[in-house]
């Protein structure tokens, strides 16, 4: 049965085609767009009216970790804490309620703390030592533990870790855990659970009018358990139990393993129109609040640090290449200056060894960078997954960790645009909420709503702003002609607002929420009208 969607203007993002009135949707697929109602066979069209209401493609998250989130929605939330004794107070009443034999939580951020300083394993203590107590800073690249978990985990004061820090004072252990030595308090999740987590974390985007998601994933589970993670993906894609349409960004952490599972048939863009297999993710360096993203000097604010490299260069090296050989894309987590331009040396460089016409590679966060950088990944069509919304915590201490100079051409993504670099939005959920509507406010005004600004100049345009969480978004699939667009033989992804999102101020687009989010043309959330 065929529908006709109405609205009062339905934006197309194509030139061609700006607005419409009437979509003619079949089998999930867009085949019409006309301004006068179709005469159709009643019995053969479901017509449903949005008269007074707004119509957009939906938003396609860049980069995120949709598994992560889905966990983080169920865990300790410390989003906000305003110190440490906040921070031992939610923890109190979490541990109150909570008979897990591990006690998880997330994203304290000791810059907003009063006390402006590292919780320890002693305040965990204060308030739980009968269990393991994990709790990861905001970016994901550090994470507090008590005591009972240093003994449970035997992790001691003389253990080295490649890629990682455990941190000691005086000589005793305080607790903190960095980069690579938080693989000492992972576990592989249940698949149960996880399945679990996709579905209550695809609820929340829908809600946010977030129907595609490019995900990386396989950092919730042991190497040995990949394939059954990529099997459960395929079984809910075949079930048809997926509202967001997923390309996986797959980790593989070893040249062996990922060797591995291409043998076993992961080819790029391979899958269904919900899960796909995407490109190889690598994490290469650290964040830039931990101070653990790799810089080419010295942190501005502490002089004894200059972040690390998550794997050795030639690790990564090999890792590329095999994705190289195999015509398979690379994602790489950059955010130092460092890091970016070694990503962007290899890539060069391993382009020119195996050419393709239609690669997408792409740094994702790329946040600390010049203007020879910039330069050389447009050059070279190397793109950029960013995360606008990262501004609103970031602009507070750019300019301590690297210095103005710097500053002023880091998160610069209307250069970036300018020398011909790609942009695609996402959130990096979780770490940080996925709605994309912050981060439309803060590409468009770099500003946070207290008046704290950040190089305003290199603010983007509306339209480029959606563009890059919608149709360009879709590029780094390998599906930007079908997908991001309201277009004929494009996907009927869309979502229905109250505003026009054009014509608001920028300040509004922060309180915007989708009444219904549609994909492929079925209505997989509504608004409750109280």
């Amino acid at each position: 049965m065929k529908k006709i969607i109405a609205a009062k203007q339905i934006h197309t993002l194509s030139p061609e085609m700006p607005t419409c009135k009437y979509m003619v949707i079949e089998d999930g697929w867009i085949v019409d767009l006309l301004d006068e109602l179709p005469i159709q066979d009643e019995s053969d069209c479901e017509i449903i009216s949005y008269s007074d209401h707004y119509i957009y493609p939906s938003f396609n998250d860049s980069h995120m970790h949709l598994v992560g989130y889905g966990a983080y929605l169920s865990q300790l939330r410390l989003d906000h804490t305003k110190s440490i004794a906040e921070l031992k107070e939610r923890l109190n009443q979490y541990t109150q309620s909570c008979e897990d034999d591990l006690i998880v939580g997330r994203s304290w951020n000791q810059d907003e703390f009063l006390e402006k300083r590292l919780p320890t394993r002693f305040d965990l203590d204060e308030v739980c030592d009968d269990r393991p107590v994990i709790l990861y800073r905001v970016c994901g690249h550090i994470a507090v533990v008590n005591s009972f978990a240093l003994k449970h985990y035997s992790i001691n004061k003389d253990l080295v870790v490649a890629g990682g820090m455990i941190d000691v004072e005086d000589g005793v252990l305080t607790g903190i855990l960095r980069e690579n030595a938080l693989s000492l308090v992972s576990r592989s999740a249940e698949l149960e659970d996880i399945k679990k987590y996709i579905l209550n974390a695809q609820k929340q985007l829908n809600a946010y009018g977030i129907t595609s998601v490019q995900t990386d994933d396989l950092i919730m589970v042991s190497k040995e358990r990949h394939e059954a993670l990529l099997a459960l993906f395929r079984e809910m894609s075949h079930k048809n139990m997926l509202t967001v349409r997923i390309y996986q960004q797959s980790q593989f952490f070893t040249v062996e393993n990922f060797q591995k599972h291409i043998d076993l048939g992961y080819v790029q863009n391979s899958g269904d129109l919900f899960f796909k297999y995407g490109p190889l993710k690598i994490l290469a360096d650290g964040s830039l609040g931990a101070r653990t993203a790799k810089l080419k000097s010295h942190y501005h604010d502490d002089p004894n640090a200059q972040g690390l490299l998550i794997h050795s260069e030639n690790e990564v090296l090999k890792l590329m290449e095999c994705a190289f050989e195999n015509n398979i894309d690379v994602a790489i987590h950059g955010i130092g200056d460092y890091t970016i331009q070694f990503a962007v040396d290899a890539i060069k460089s391993l382009a020119t060894k195996y050419p393709r016409q239609d690669a997408r590679n792409a740094i994702v966060h790329c946040q600390i960078m010049d203007h020879k950088l910039m330069r050389e990944m447009g050059t070279h069509n190397i793109s950029a997954l960013v995360q606008p919304v990262f501004l609103e915590y970031d602009m507070t201490i750019v300019k301590n960790r690297v210095g103005e100079s710097l500053a002023k051409t880091s998160y610069a993504y209307k250069s970036m645009l300018n020398y011909g670099i790609k942009l695609g939005f996402g959130s990096d959920a979780p770490v940080e909420d996925p709605n994309p509507f912050r981060s439309l406010y803060y590409a468009i005004t770099r500003k946070r709503p207290d008046g704290l600004e950040y190089y305003t100049d290199e603010s983007v345009t509306f339209d480029e702003a959606l563009r890059a969480f919608t149709v360009d978004a879709a590029y780094f699939s390998h599906e930007d002609h079908f997908k991001g667009r309201l277009l004929k033989k494009h996907l009927a992804d869309f979502i229905v607002t109250r505003e026009d999102l054009r014509q608001i101020k920028p300040m509004e687009l922060l309180n915007v929420r989708p009444t219904a989010t549609y994909v492929g043309g079925v209505c997989v959330y509504e608004e409750k009208v109280m």
